[in-house]
């Protein structure tokens, strides 16, 4: 589970990278982004944390 959890932060990371090289990053579309990369982010370490103990 964390495995595809990493791939799908990657994916979502990938996905702001192409937004940011075709200059229309902003507004709704950064915002989504941005709050899209932290909440992955954020399901990703509460996923592994257990795996660390």
């Amino acid at each position: 589970m964390a495995f595809l959890m990493f791939m799908m932060l990657a994916l979502w990371c990938a996905n702001i990278f192409k937004h940011i090289r075709k200059g229309g990053w902003k507004g709704f579309i950064a915002a989504v982004d941005i709050t899209g990369a932290v909440l992955l982010a954020g399901v990703f370490i509460a996923l592994l944390l257990p795996l660390i103990k």
